[in-house]
């Protein structure tokens, strides 16, 4: 089994006996908190008993963090599903009883129908000497996993990442035709366009303003896995010279230690509504009045944007507001409602894994607070955050809201933030036009606001965030 199936057995049930009060992750970045490669291997080892959380030396991954491995013998194995197997039937092969089966079944209905599988999907699965089924684990995407653990008489579901790393890019391109073909004549990625529409889409129309010969440039994120790309983070700054009058955008953590987008005056470009309440990777489902829905098979619409995110990832309010449902319903999953300040305006937020602490019917909540976690609950496929906003009654698209301006930059703040917005212009002034996304050398990065490094690893999610 090569290096990448190693480590995607190895992160394992990680989450399974996660610390006790962990900080719920503040970072806004995507998937659980993160912290250094260094803060690990300092940590005090675990202790393995449960035979599912040992394995032998893998030199990947700090031994006490090591989950479960493919290995012969009782330890925990891949199940492929073969053409025209069922589950029940490939579980039976592996001499699971009916009972264990069933009761597996029926712990993950909510979450996922397991009736249904395809030809070649991987399952892990640890089975006792007695063929009790002990656990069952399935990945998601390329960074979550979730493990279904043996608790009774039925099973109890843990969500979980795997290790990433954060490589800092920046670019700078033309526009010729559009800003997707320019992206992809720079070999960037394509997520960076409705990013950069989250970020300066108050401002700039990107579908009728741009004009051939514009010139952007942009500092962001790419997270990595066992060295490939999985998904395109953040973007820490960026500039856009649009019919001569240069736009720009630089990343801050303002007073209430939340970030926002400003511009080289310390202006919030961003408004009181959020277009995306969360860090995703790309947007899996637009605003459509006719979809055809991936679990329900049939046409339908669907009143919300999907972002595409890991397991975990927090979720944010979309503006002030007092949370009128936090609830679950068969659809929607864990979901949380908020009517806002601005009464005309409500906001929702479905499949969600978990909500946040403190977070209930009637809680009073700010534009920014991680209000829950990203999940798969409900009517979903895979993790993402469906995000709906409901104007005098009638939903619309989150996607083209026109609003007023969200707060400045706070005067006691401006000086540090001119400082950090130099270190941004400095970045994108040294990059070549029209060359590919160039990595940005650690030294070149060492004062830039909260970003960890150039190697940084996930950790297992806060108890409260794994679904149980």
């Amino acid at each position: 089994m090569g290096v990448s199936g190693i480590l995607l057995m190895a992160w394992g049930v990680g989450a399974f006996h996660p610390a006790k009060n962990q900080p719920v992750p503040q970072n806004g970045m995507g998937g659980p908190s993160e912290r250094p490669i260094s803060s690990f291997l300092e940590m005090p080892p675990l202790d393995l008993t449960n035979s599912f959380l040992k394995s032998p030396s893998c030199k990947a991954l700090p031994s006490h963090l090591m989950g479960p491995v493919n290995r012969p013998g009782n330890g925990p194995t891949e199940m492929k599903i073969l053409r025209g197997q069922t589950f029940y039937e490939a579980l039976a092969a592996q001499k699971v009883g009916h009972e264990d089966i069933m009761a597996l079944v029926k712990a993950c209905k909510d979450f996922r129908n397991l009736r249904t599988v395809r030809a070649g999907e991987i399952f892990r699965i640890e089975i006792k000497e007695d063929g009790g089924l002990e656990a069952l684990g399935f990945d998601l995407d390329e960074e979550s996993y979730v493990t279904f653990v043996r608790k009774g008489d039925t099973y109890e579901r843990i969500d979980g990442t795997y290790p990433v790393e954060r490589h800092l890019k920046a670019l700078r391109g033309t526009i010729n035709h559009s800003l997707y073909v320019s992206l992809q004549e720079l070999g960037a990625p394509l997520a960076l366009a409705p990013k950069m529409n989250d970020i300066l889409g108050w401002d700039i129309d990107f579908n009728r303003d741009l004009r051939k010969g514009d010139t952007f440039c942009i500092l962001f994120e790419e997270v990595y896995k066992e060295d490939q790309l999985v998904r395109t983070g953040s973007i820490l700054g960026v500039q856009i010279m649009n019919r001569g009058k240069l736009r720009e955008a630089f990343r801050f953590t303002s007073a209430d230690g939340r970030q926002h987008y400003y511009n080289a005056d310390g202006n919030n470009l961003q408004k009181q509504l959020l277009r995306a309440p969360v860090e995703y990777s790309r947007v899996s489902s637009k605003f459509s009045n006719r979809r055809f829905h991936p679990v329900l098979k049939r046409w339908m619409p669907h009143h919300g944007v999907d972002y595409a995110a890991p397991l975990g990832t927090p979720v944010r309010a979309g503006g002030d507001g007092v949370v009128v449902a936090c609830t679950s319903k068969k659809g929607n999953g864990r979901y949380i409602q908020i009517r806002h300040t601005n009464a005309e305006y409500q906001t929702y937020y479905l499949h969600l894994s978990r909500y946040a602490k403190g977070i209930r019917k009637g809680s009073q909540v700010d534009q920014g607070q991680i209000i829950g976690y990203v999940g798969a609950t409900g009517y979903a496929t895979g993790p993402h955050l469906d995000y709906r906003v409901k104007r005098s009654g009638t939903f619309v698209n989150p996607r083209s809201l026109k609003l007023p301006a969200a707060a400045p930059v706070d005067k006691a703040l401006m000086d540090d933030f001119k400082s950090k917005a130099q270190v941004y212009v400095s970045l994108l002034e040294s990059v070549e036009l029209g060359a590919q996304p160039v990595v940005i050398p650690p030294l070149q990065i060492a004062d830039i606001e909260n970003w960890k490094g150039p190697i940084v690893t996930s950790v297992s999610l806060p108890e409260f965030v794994g679904a149980h």
